[in-house]
């Protein structure tokens, strides 16, 4: 699919305008097909009147051979342009979809963090699983609600110059009819905006709760938090039920009003007969007439219907597609690249060295992490001398990579995980997985590289999955890389190994790890010891072990010269 540009957010309405400029020969090739369609039943009945008033109330059999030829022609064309409309239906669907999804998928990469800052983590999931579709529901809807117009008009003309006063009760009457079906659209409106918003409030509370369920269990708070999820989703269900009340009441006026409007016509049509001012043929015609209208006008109110929640789902896109990026892509400066540095809490990671970040408390390193990789526009880090805000996002991100703790996995085969773009050889993935000493993760599969690694990696251990993405971070070789915590998820065999052959493979390039391991620290060639925010000592590992006491405490874990903390009971009562 071609480039979706810039998409319009300064209102619901010009962002389904401005999608639906984008894909204008389809959407107007669909909506001329699909007024064949509805056209060719249109006239149908007036076809079959004729042939009935000539054929068989005249008995001429050449006038019903003709008229009965015509009946087969339209219908021959309206099972073409049934075929033709729906297949463009489905691509203005796909399309408009499609676009929409690649636009919050770029704005989300160029947003980062500062998404999930603005809204909460289940807002942006529900925008992409519901938003888009039924967005793009309106796009298909948009040919049937013109060929629709179009053909309650051509009905109306053929009925007036049938019968003036039964014209006028289908030009009374079919606006009437969409106006009473509209009125119910309005609080259903009110309703699916409020079930949208449960649902996205609903799915980030489950976000929040599967992430920090390890958390939960350490502190016995499943079940607080599953009596906030189960109320949470009781509230979704009964806005949910509210929802369908209204959209069942609508679907039954879809029958009962057009329903009345079928009798209103018939009725009007067989005393018209009864008294001789319109022949048997009308009565066919007209009564073919009516059975048609209740087609167009269920049309026409289903697409009242989806453009209401087109507008629900771009309201909610828009506030997603506004939230500015964290990071702001107008550097031009070049760089050889050198040393990371962090003006702000004084780290300084010399080219081509191993360096630690030992942090107090451990949360700051995510921060420093974030600072040293340009993930916003506020760090004041430097690449090589040269201010990373003046570098373009694509170049920093080329050469200075992150990894924090938390990477995820997709399904896919192990080679996919380790290298996503294809780019490297197989000996190249199996050296990168040796590095992260995930080689094991073969056995566990069947196929080698070709084995499938099942949705964020369910099918392997907390350790393996932190090692599969370790090796992927290396696969890329960067110029420079920042880890947080490569190695909290492994054990201390498995990280000791790690440890030796990271330095070997990252020998010449630098790299900053962010870690408090005394298994990690000893093969490192600096350590940079951070209180604070900022770094109070730096050096070897051994060094800073024998001079300074509050970094010895803290890496060996030694409380014994730390006051003792108030320890609260537990739920089952013990300390």
């Amino acid at each position: 699919m071609s480039d979706p540009g810039t998409p319009d957010v300064t209102s619901p309405t010009r962002f389904l305008l401005r999608t639906a400029a984008q894909q204008w020969r389809p959407m107007v090739v669909g909506s001329l097909v699909g007024t064949a369609w509805l056209l060719s039943q249109a006239v149908l009945p007036a076809a079959i009147g004729r042939a009935v008033d000539a054929g068989v109330v005249e008995g001429d059999s050449r006038a019903l051979t003709r008229w009965s030829l015509l009946v087969l022609a339209l219908a021959v064309v309206t099972a073409w342009a049934a075929i033709v409309r729906h297949r463009y239906g489905v691509t203005n669907w796909l399309t408009a979809c499609f676009r929409t999804l690649q636009q919050v998928g770029r704005h989300t990469a160029r947003a980062g963090t500062a998404l999930t800052t603005r809204l909460p983590q289940g807002e942006v999931l529900a925008s992409i699983a519901s938003d888009g579709p039924r967005l793009a529901d309106a796009f298909d809807v948009t040919q049937r609600a013109v060929a629709s117009v179009a053909a309650v008009t051509v009905v109306a003309v053929l009925v007036l110059r049938t019968s003036v006063p039964i014209g006028l009760v289908i030009l009374v009457g079919v606006p009437v009819v969409t106006a009473l079906l509209l009125l119910v659209l309005r609080p259903l409106q009110e309703r699916q905006r409020l079930h949208r918003k449960l649902s996205g409030e609903l799915t980030s509370l489950g976000t929040d709760t599967v992430r920090g369920l390890r958390i939960l269990r350490g502190i016995g708070g499943e079940e607080v938090f599953l009596d906030r999820y189960r109320a949470k989703s009781q509230q979704v269900r009964a806005a949910g039920v509210r929802v369908a009340a209204w959209e069942s009441g609508l679907e039954a006026l879809q029958v009962l009003v057009p329903g009345l409007l079928v009798a209103a016509l018939v009725w009007a049509g067989a005393r018209s007969t009864a008294r001789g001012e319109t022949s048997p043929g009308d009565l066919v015609a007209l009564y073919g007439y009516a059975a048609f209208l209740t087609s167009p006008l269920r049309m026409l109110v289903e697409a009242a219907d989806k453009y209401v929640r087109a507008l629900v789902a771009a309201r909610r896109l828009t506030t997603l597609l506004e939230v500015p990026p964290a990071v702001t892509d107008d550097g031009t400066a070049g760089t050889p690249g050198g040393a990371l540095a962090d003006p702000d809490s004084g780290v300084v990671a010399e080219a081509g060295e191993l360096t630690a970040v030992v942090c107090d408390p451990p949360e700051d390193a995510a921060v420093l992490a974030r600072r040293l990789t340009r993930f916003d526009d506020d760090t004041r880090a430097t690449f090589g001398g040269v201010a990373l805000r003046r570098l373009p996002v694509h170049e920093v991100r080329a050469r200075v990579l992150l990894a924090e703790d938390d990477a995820q996995l997709f399904s896919g085969t192990v080679r996919e995980q380790v290298d996503p773009e294809g780019r490297h050889t197989d000996a190249q993935v199996m050296a990168a997985l040796e590095v992260a000493d995930a080689r094991d993760v073969l056995d566990l599969v069947d196929g080698g590289l070709a084995g499938t690694v099942t949705e964020r990696g369910r099918s392997l251990s907390g350790g393996q999955r932190q090692r599969l993405a370790l090796a992927r971070v290396l696969a890329r070789e960067p110029e420079a890389l920042v880890l947080v915590e490569p190695t909290s998820a492994v054990d201390a065999h498995t990280e000791a190994r790690i440890a030796g052959r990271l330095r070997t493979a990252r020998a010449g390039r630098t790299t900053v790890v962010a870690t408090a391991s005394p298994l990690v620290l000893p093969q490192v060639d600096r350590v940079c010891w951070v209180r604070d925010g900022h770094v109070v000592a730096r050096g070897r590992h051994a060094d800073l072990l024998a001079r300074d006491p509050g970094y010895r405490r803290f890496v060996t874990r030694d409380t014994a010269d730390l006051p003792t903390p108030r320890t609260a009971p537990s739920a089952g009562g013990q300390a």
